[in-house]
């Protein structure tokens, strides 16, 4: 079982490689890509054999080891490892699928497929690599991968720009994790990732350097992530194609949380960095949660979201809750490029007004409606063995109920049509509730040996709700009609990225609009491929 789950797990890793290498050699017709396509879903098939041959045999690898039996480079499955290697590995075949139609016969996909194939590769390595040294050279190539992936179509208006200020700021997060791997190597060597006793006696000889290392670690994490000071390069990408997108708001950007999951034994020890990530990260969750819902073109809104969520993983990192951190990395990178793969649907046609809910229903029936379903699925997700096991798990109930609520509000502003379709509604509810603890649970049972111990520096779980009193805080300021039309125009001016020189910020406050038939203003910046 283990040879057989080697081969797998190998295969998965080195599929998309191929495929990059075909792609590039497949000539001017469609015929490379449309086989490194196949090679992109054997990938996530091979990663799913190797899931299963780690749940049947118990964890293995294929590691090269130099003098003392110490590993250099290698490839690692556990519970942990085969998680991020099937998401990884499953979001490369959808987004090759995807960018397989949506580029046909256009002179440059073969650029971008084996761009993305490469960025593939990179992030399975970095989800699996055996040693330190394996996991900071895999993440370097995967930002080179990735800036190649922006820049694949400079023919577009921006792309020029937004593949520049890109490759600067992965750059620098890279620079730091470079410095982080250098301090590490200095005292402790090529750390093994795999031992928790090799991770745990690193730390130990890191010494006074410890916490250096922790905020480059994290500094490294909140770049790519797009956090903070850090982040002004993502909204810039929106001038990439669709499937670049995808492939960026579904993967790339979980690469902060994945690093700080796989080393959370060198991180979680100090308290400055923990501070330092978490608020960061409950900052732009706060003011990105509230940009999304001001931003008027869709890619736009998904962007600013991308942030939130990305800023609530980090957070969730930095109070230990990795659990919760992975169920979250996993489930906003599934839904998150179906999202943007269905943008273009979101746009109304020429011709045909917007549709907006009407709001019928009294504020009392709404809120009676919002509590009790809110209510009633954390109710029943509570009710699942394991989920309040785990470090934050009340918390997390917190966050719970009040996603239920909000949605619970939403759909009550239009009429339930009849009894049985607001039972219908109740009742789907319960059951996303029940399906939540039990993804929660079962993966808390299946991942939680591979996952690291919560360091003494890492923060109270209790502070989560500092970030919900934050986003209550700025949603009660913009219903003051005086505070609306200064704290609007502040948010989206922060929000926005610099325009490039000589040129009008395309995704700023003055982007051109619109008028539709209805007499509804919509930006016209939806992006560039959607004039197309």
């Amino acid at each position: 079982m283990d040879m057989v789950g080697e081969l797998c797990l190998v295969g998965a890793v080195l599929a998309p490689l191929v495929g990059s290498g075909i792609s590039i050699v497949g000539g001017g017709s469609d015929r490379g890509r449309r086989i490194a396509a196949k090679l992109g879903w054997l990938s996530a098939v091979l990663a799913i054999t190797t899931a299963v041959s780690v749940a049947l045999g118990g964890s293995f690898g294929v590691t090269l080891e130099g003098l003392y039996g110490r590993p250099i480079l290698g490839l690692f499955a556990d519970q942990l490892t085969v998680t991020l290697l099937v998401l990884v590995c499953g979001v490369g075949a959808v987004v090759q699928s995807f960018a397989l139609r949506y580029l046909l016969m256009d002179r440059r996909a073969r650029r971008f497929c084996a761009a993305a194939n490469v960025v593939v590769v990179a992030m399975a390595v970095v989800s699996t690599s055996t040693t330190a040294a394996g996991l900071v050279v895999a993440w370097v190539a995967a930002g080179i991968g990735f800036v190649v992936v922006v820049g694949a179509r400079p023919d577009l208006p921006g792309v020029r720009w937004s593949a520049q200020r890109t490759l600067e700021m992965f750059a620098l997060g890279d620079l730091a994790l470079v410095a982080a791997l250098a301090l590490i190597w200095m005292r402790a060597g090529n750390v093994d990732l795999i031992s928790a006793g090799a991770m745990r006696l690193a730390a130990g000889r890191i010494g006074g350097l410890s916490g250096v290392v922790a905020l480059l670690i994290v500094i490294a994490a909140l770049t790519r992530s797009a956090q903070g000071p850090f982040g002004r390069w993502l909204p810039g990408t929106l001038s990439a194609p669709t499937p670049a997108s995808a492939l960026l708001h579904a993967g790339v950007v979980n690469g902060g949380g994945i690093l700080l999951i796989r080393l959370g034994a060198l991180t979680g020890d100090s308290m400055l960095a923990m501070v330092a990530a978490f608020a960061v990260a409950a900052g732009t969750a706060t003011v990105a949660t509230a940009l999304m819902t001001r931003k008027p073109d869709i890619k736009g809104a998904l962007v600013f979201s991308t942030m939130g969520q990305m800023g609530f993983m980090i957070a969730e990192c930095a109070v230990g809750a990795y659990l919760a951190a992975l169920v979250h990395l996993v489930g906003h990178g599934m839904y998150k490029a179906t999202l943007f793969f269905g943008s273009g649907s979101q746009v109304p046609r020429l011709g045909q007004a917007p549709t907006a809910p009407v709001n019928v229903n009294s504020r009392l029936t709404r809120t009676f409606a919002a509590v009790t379903t809110a209510a009633g699925a954390v109710g029943v997700m509570a009710l699942i063995p394991g989920v309040l096991y785990h470090r934050g798990g009340f918390v997390l109930l917190i966050f719970t109920a009040a996603t239920a609520m909000t949605a619970g509000w939403a759909w009550w502003d239009r009429p339930p049509g009849s009894i049985r379709m607001a039972a219908v509604w109740v009742a789907l509810m319960l059951a996303a509730g029940a399906l939540y603890g039990l993804v929660l649970g079962a993966l808390g049972s299946w991942i939680d040996p591979a996952l690291p111990v919560a360091g003494v520096g890492t923060l109270n779980p209790w502070w989560l709700l500092s970030m919900a009193a934050g986003g209550l805080a700025i949603a009660g300021l913009v219903r003051i009609a005086g505070m609306q039309r200064r704290l609007v125009a502040v948010l989206v001016t922060v929000g926005a990225p610099p325009a490039p020189p000589g040129r009008r910020n395309p995704t700023g406050p003055r982007d051109s609009r619109i008028a539709t038939p209805s007499g509804v203003t919509r930006s016209a910046n939806l992006s560039t491929e959607s004039a197309r």
